[in-house]
């Protein structure tokens, strides 16, 4: 059922709720009045009720009396409940019961009763200088009847018309009010046949809760068109660059299955296909942990870890190319350092720094490992000695598939994911990365894990890059 619709309903039901009870009271409030009239005019006259009896009887005096009005009877009923008196059309039988007659020489009494043709207001009381007589008065609810029922249905009439109109203009505001928000639907519902960057749905110039909610939502808008535009990119260079070893390696397979090929190439066609494979799996396996990243499904596992060993077998493993770059490898850490930390994940981290330095760093320098703690923070540092990251180049470090040009491109198929995945281990550990260029000359780039020192190491100095090579 539509939202107008319902409140439609909702606002027509309490409306006819809220009338029944106001008409509730009313008819009750003109019952007690009309009533508490009818009760005056009978005590006025019960009061003339010794004038009824026979001249000549004790107490009366009739030339003082005058008549009741046509609508009213009044007798007067003695001890033996016999009728003594009465005016015209009163009748010779009392109008009262005889325990009704009896409570009335007490004191007065006012009943509702059914007689011959319709319902009467009955008042009783003793008459007075006559010990154990009453005095009884009556007149016809006909016309208080009447009124009551003509105001019934008039309440009846008009609550039906209220809550018609109630209805009615509770769904055509409920409508006013909704139809921006379905003109919003329509413009999404357009907007998502529609491949354009940077469209979004008309922001109304009400500055209320609907243009809030079209705020809302073209911010909505932007944040998946640029996801989308990020995806469609992460995909497109993906597929660059796992085309190249692709064909690579068909390439290779295909000059090995030619006929006529020495056992020296078929091994030397076998070695790069082989490194091609590797590499394959290198891009797939850094595609998959950014793609976990960006779920939020990069998970560490930290523990107490030697910050020194682990930065050094970091440093064993990428020896062989340090060596074969002409570069050497400095471990400055304090010793007895220790973090929280994951020590598989900070490893690959700075296995990946290690060697974006011996691509790009000079023959015959150094690259330096640093780990310092600041506060209750790990910051771990590598820095070498060459030309640094073009300027341009900086505010993108940590782009995926972003390389620096000039002195600092690509030499050996990097794919440009590793400082992406730096970035990502950080933001796992609940830290960040930051690329810099040395004042010296060079590049460093710094992990910062906040925490990671809280419960295991002292506090030391705070951190201080080391000085250039």
């Amino acid at each position: 059922m539509p939202i107008r619709l319902r409140l439609a309903l909702a606002f027509a039901v309490a409306t006819a709720i809220a009338f029944a009870l106001g008409s509730w009271v009313f008819i009750s409030a003109l019952s007690s009045a009309q009533l508490g009239t009818i009760d005056s005019q009978l005590a006025v006259q019960l009061t003339q009720a010794a004038g009824y009896l026979p001249a000549g009887h004790p107490g009366t005096s009739p030339a003082a009396v005058s008549p009741a009005p046509g609508e009213y009877v009044v007798q007067v009923v003695d001890a033996a409940n016999h009728v003594r008196g009465a005016s015209r059309d009163a009748g010779a039988t009392s109008l009262l019961t005889a325990a009704e007659l009896n409570q009335a020489r007490h004191g007065r009494i006012t009943v509702t009763k059914l007689l011959d043709e319709g319902n009467e207001r009955i008042t009783a009381a003793p008459l007075a200088g006559h010990p154990g007589w009453a005095a009884v008065a009556g007149v016809s609810l006909e016309a208080f009847e009447a009124t009551q029922g003509q105001a019934a249905r008039e309440l009846t009439i008009g609550g039906a018309v209220a809550v018609a109109v109630a209805g009615l203009g509770a769904y055509w505001l409920a409508r006013s009010a909704l139809s921006p928000v379905e003109r919003l639907r329509r413009q999404v519902a357009a907007l998502s046949e529609q491949d354009d960057e940077g469209a979004g749905v008309e922001i109304p110039r009400t500055r209320d809760e609907v243009a809030a909610l079209a705020g809302t939502m073209n911010d909505l808008l932007g944040r998946l068109q640029r996801a989308l535009a990020r995806q469609r990119g992460f995909v497109a260079d993906a597929s660059h660059e796992l085309r190249t070893p692709f064909a690579v390696l068909r390439g290779e397979l295909e000059l090995a299955g030619r006929p006529g090929r020495t056992r020296e190439e078929l091994a030397a066609a076998v070695q790069s296909a082989a490194e091609e494979a590797a590499r394959l799996a290198r891009i797939t396996d850094d595609l998959l942990l950014l793609a976990r990243s960006d779920e939020d499904r990069l998970t560490v596992r930290p523990e107490p870890s030697d910050i020194g060993s682990l930065l050094t077998r970091s440093a064993e493993r990428a020896g062989s190319r340090f060596t074969a770059a002409g570069l050497s490898c400095r471990i400055d850490v304090p010793a007895g350092l220790r973090a929280e930390v994951d020590p598989d994940r900070i490893r690959q981290a700075v296995d990946n720094l290690l060697g974006n330095a011996a691509r790009f760093a000079p023959a015959g320098s150094a690259v330096v490992v640093t780990a310092r703690a600041a506060g209750s923070a790990l910051e771990i540092e590598v820095a070498d000695a060459g030309t640094g990251f073009p300027a341009d180049f900086l505010p993108h470090a940590f782009e995926r598939f972003r390389r620096p040009d000039g002195g600092r491109a690509r030499s050996d198929g990097g794919a440009g994911l590793g400082l992406a995945i730096v970035q990502a281990i950080a933001a796992a550990h609940g830290g960040s990365a930051t690329a810099v260029n040395r004042p010296g000359g060079g590049a460093a780039v710094r992990l910062r894990l906040p925490h990671a020192l809280s419960s295991l190491s002292p506090v030391p100095a705070p951190f201080a890059p080391p000085a250039p090579p």
